[in-house]
């Protein structure tokens, strides 16, 4: 539904509202992100890593999330008081006052909702099923509301309600897993150092992800960041759902670690190495060969500037993919946070630099640039640190299996798809035609990670015909 949900909304919105309405939303939403930042701590990670190890302690584990709720009440608090400063203070924020309240409301609804506990549970059935009911609520909301270019707060609005009601359910469903009346001597304290380490980092990621349409929005105008925000979007959508599967490694990494597992472990991070990379080189390939229509079906004309960019953006996918098998598999089960630390914030402050030199001489076009390059050079910085670690699971063929299936894909992709003239047909033929050919290459090869994905598919579906 995390792909789903856009790829139906966001044609359908970007017509209505246009390059600005779309524009003054993505900026709004960019800012807000950082003070729901200041309010979270960045501390997901931490806390879903903390709470895979007290899985099996039901006493201990509701008293790590007492102590993490109320750190994260403070920060809310502190949080909202910056954003009253920052409304009246920032000239810029004067004219999107109204839009940058609607969006602050789900600074206190990812505080609150301990989204982190369910991962670290693996409750991924129950996470699938909340977000669905929520998406299609504000899927549906978005036709009944949504008419006209004046209409972007309520596009807004309906953007929060999805994670706002998720999160919601969250609160009454964790009463399975622990109990959060229980008594007992909180320590707060503990907390602190590796929380202000995981919120430097989350920050300075925070930074790389949106700081490119908030320079775009001072620098160049609302119709620039409009145009940015359709260039990232199909990336946005694809390097999520990777992040997602990845993701899953957090948990039961942590838990392998902790119990000095090294044989799990290692399985572990072979598979999830060869899935990130499985799935990334065929989808940054596969977004170039489909850029154009894709921008023209889902865009419309008016976004035809955003297609190049589009095309520089999408190798960043792979780098994504990597940077986060590398987080979830090696660095914070192994708690090498403050190296990580260190690296976000060099990575800020280059990215920073060099989107204010490119975006003044390029416009949109620098700003795809500075964040590719960026992405790139933060993929081998975290891999330096991290290749102790993975060398002894690391084989070349978990790249030149993708790679070269990826490129032959494309040009399939190229060679029978590019006389189609509608847009619809193009993109229909071109992801059947890339999915059937870069599976059956790899089957052909023998590749490890596609007969997982066969064993996986079988399985599923014995248990549904049983």
């Amino acid at each position: 539904m995390n792909i789903a949900f856009p790829i139906i909304s966001f044609p359908y919105a970007s017509r209505i509202l246009m390059p600005e309405g779309i524009g003054k939303v993505n900026f709004a939403n960019s800012v807000i992100d950082y003070f729901v930042l200041i309010a979270s701590l960045g501390i997901a990670q931490y806390a879903t890593r903390e709470a895979a190890i007290l899985r099996e302690d039901f006493n201990n584990l509701s008293k790590f999330l007492k102590e993490i709720l109320l750190i994260t009440l403070f920060a809310t608090i502190f949080a909202y008081i910056l954003l009253i400063i920052s409304l009246f203070a920032v000239p810029k924020f004067h004219e999107y006052r109204m839009l940058m309240i609607v969006c602050s409301t789900k600074i206190l609804f990812v505080s609150a909702g301990i989204n982190w506990l369910f991962i670290a549970q693996e409750e991924y059935s129950y996470i699938t099923l909340r977000t669905a009911i929520f998406q299609i609520i504000s899927l549906v909301s978005l036709f009944l509301f949504v008419h006209k270019s004046d209409d972007y707060i309520t596009y807004a609005f309906i953007g929060i309600f999805s994670n706002a009601g998720s999160n919601i359910c969250n609160i009454f469903y964790s009463r399975k897993f622990i109990n959060i009346l229980i008594k007992t001597k909180l320590q707060l304290k503990k907390h602190i150092k590796p929380v202000f380490y995981f919120f430097g980092i989350s920050c300075s990621q925070q930074i790389l992800n949106g700081i490119d349409s908030v320079m775009l929005g001072f620098i160049m105008n609302d119709t620039a960041v409009g145009l940015y925000a359709a260039a990232i979007k199909i990336k946005s959508l694809v390097t999520p759902l990777i992040a997602t599967i990845t993701g899953t490694l957090l948990p039961r990494a942590s838990f392998y670690v902790n119990n000095n597992n090294s044989e799990k472990y290692d399985e572990l991070i072979q598979k999830g190495l060869g899935i990130s990379l499985f799935l990334s080189f065929p989808c940054t390939v596969g977004i170039i060969c489909i850029c154009k229509p894709f921008i023209l079906l889902f865009c419309g004309e008016n976004y035809l500037q955003a297609v190049t960019p589009m095309i520089i953006i999408s190798p960043m996918i792979i780098a994504s993919a990597f940077n986060s098998f590398l987080n979830d598999a090696v660095i914070n089960p192994l708690k090498m946070e403050k190296k990580s630390f260190y690296i976000q914030f060099s990575g800020v402050a280059m990215n920073v630099l060099l989107n204010y030199i490119l975006i003044k001489k390029l416009n949109v076009l620098g700003a795809a640039l500075s964040t590719v390059i960026i992405e790139y050079i933060l993929t081998v910085a975290r891999l330096y640190i991290c290749f102790p670690t993975i060398k002894k699971t690391f084989k070349l063929r978990s790249i030149l299996d993708p790679l070269i299936c990826s490129f032959f894909m494309g040009i399939i992709i190229s060679f029978f798809a590019k006389e189609i003239q509608n847009n619809f047909i193009y993109l229909s033929v071109a992801i059947i035609l890339g999915f059937f050919s870069y599976t059956t290459f790899m089957i052909i090869i023998r590749n490890p990670i596609m007969k997982l994905f066969i064993i996986f598919f079988q399985s599923s579906v014995a248990k549904i015909i049983s």
